[in-house]
């Protein structure tokens, strides 16, 4: 019996943007969006691929039960995130959604089922103890880029320290 596979639209948790300048953003998702309170990751280095690092300047909020990413691209391998970018100026720009995975056996069954079809995986890495991590490129069927992530126990204690922001009626 083949295991089906899920489908790149299910159990959204994320909705990301890469940015110039992320305090800035941050300053603007407050103004505009009613986001002030922000997880700030200074200087972060993640995996990007086969062994290639990038450096980033990340915020991480939730609204509600969606939790908004801001990435500022620093420098190593961060092309995926920069090339979204104008070369000068202020910008906000979308750049993915991400999928939260339930387990490792489905992280492992998406990732194989979407390089069996031949979408490009564009960043795999993990963060030892945290998370594991791919993105699949579609930007030619919809315009942004999807990460599927996986978190340990530990990670998703990690997510729960995030700040929430909402509306209180």
């Amino acid at each position: 019996m083949k295991t089906l596979s899920l489908s790149s639209f299910s159990g959204f948790l994320q909705i990301a943007y890469v940015t110039t300048d992320v305090d800035e953003a941050i300053a603007r998702f407050a103004a505009e969006h009613n986001v002030p309170a922000w997880a700030r990751l200074p200087g972060i280095e993640i995996e990007s691929m086969g062994g290639r690092h990038c450096k980033l300047n990340i915020a991480l909020a939730f609204v509600g039960e969606t939790q908004l990413e801001l990435i500022e691209p620093l420098s190593g391998d961060d092309r995926i995130y920069r090339d979204a970018l104008p070369q000068t100026g202020f910008a906000i720009r979308h750049h993915h959604f991400a999928q939260l995975i339930e387990s490792e056996a489905d992280f492992e069954t998406q990732r194989d089922d979407m390089a069996a079809r031949g979408v490009p995986i564009v960043i795999d890495g993990q963060s030892p103890g945290a998370a594991r991590y791919f993105y699949t490129d579609h930007r030619a069927t919809l315009g942004h880029y999807i990460e599927h992530i996986w978190y340990t126990p530990a990670g998703l204690a990690g997510m729960e320290q995030l700040p929430r922001n909402g509306v209180e009626l």
